[in-house]
């Protein structure tokens, strides 16, 4: 009889799944509590969860998205201690993830899920080198503004070149 603990636990886990559109499976063993606990918070920020949880119990959540089995690549990597990040953005968790693993060494990056695809530890890593969301629309912003500033500009040309015509006729005539 499952305890109400582990089936509070799964629905958790089994609406994060379906709430995120990338899920990175991690191994914590060795990082202090304050460690994951900023990870935490830097998850959060994001828009993320950064969940330390039971192997089976992910496993059964993973069976719903996966109804034909778990990928080879899933089911071997659940072993051991292992933490969950669910995220709305995968660049952004690959991001957090991959920066936090660089600076704790105890943080192991083990595979990822992205929208239902299994993606790898490298994938991951070309993922956090992805410029982020918000730098994706800034760009995108200046380059729909790049022709409407040209036109503005090619419009003011004439009559800047008028005035600086009127300026130096001024100029020559008060010699």
């Amino acid at each position: 009889m499952p305890s109400q603990k582990n089936i509070h636990q799964l629905a958790e886990i089994t609406k994060n799944l379906q709430d995120s559109s990338a899920v990175i499976l991690t191994e914590y063993a060795g990082l202090t509590v304050s460690e994951q606990n900023q990870l935490r918070a830097e998850t959060s920020q994001a828009g993320g969860i950064f969940l330390v949880t039971k192997n089976n119990l992910v496993r059964l959540a993973l069976n719903d998205k996966f109804p034909d089995g778990l990928p080879r690549d899933i089911a071997d990597v659940l072993r051991g201690p292992t933490a969950v990040l669910f995220s709305p953005d995968a660049v952004s968790a690959a991001k957090i993830v991959s920066k936090f693993a660089e600076d704790h060494d105890k943080l192991k990056i083990k595979t990822g899920l992205m929208d239902g695809q299994v993606i790898t530890i490298l994938e991951i890593k070309a993922l956090s080198k992805l410029p982020s969301r918000e730098q994706l629309l800034s760009s995108l912003l200046a380059q729909l503004q790049a022709p409407a500033q040209a036109l503005v500009r090619q419009l003011q040309a004439p009559i800047q070149n008028f005035v600086y015509g009127l300026e130096a006729l001024r100029a020559k005539l008060s010699v």
